[in-house]
């Protein structure tokens, strides 16, 4: 995961060397894997879009919440309300208590879960065919 610390955020971005979003991120761990996510194009600033799409994907036979994670569980989709009303953020988990993110002011980074607690809304599996 280290080839990703750094990089910047870039809105709808998908190329590792020029930039990546939240979900532009997601699909490149996952990637490392073997395995391929569904993309969504959004801008990461239309909330509501976000929170709504994520509803509908979670009502989906494509993801399955998995309420304790650990390491052998990895890499699942995390979810995030940064937004007080809205699930607005992903990362993914990467072990049993780090989650690699991206944001604008940050870019790439790995955070303790516990750092982010407040704000996970749960932990998602992506379910094969």
């Amino acid at each position: 995961m280290v080839k990703f610390l750094g990089k910047p955020f870039v809105e709808r971005g998908r190329d590792i060397e020029t930039g990546l979003d939240c979900w532009g991120l997601a699909i490149e761990v996952f990637r490392e894997y073997g395995i391929a996510l569904p993309d969504f194009v959004i801008d990461s600033f239309a909330f509501q879009t976000i929170d709504m799409l994520a509803g509908k994907e979670l009502k989906s036979r494509l993801w399955e919440e998995v309420y304790s994670p650990s390491d052998k569980d990895v890499p699942l989709i995390v979810l995030m309300r940064i937004h007080p009303r809205w699930i607005t953020h992903a990362g993914v988990l990467i072990t049993g208590n780090r989650i690699i993110h991206t944001m604008k002011k940050t870019g790439v980074i790995v955070s303790k879960v516990s750092s982010l607690k407040p704000q996970i809304v749960g932990y998602y599996r992506l379910c094969s065919g």
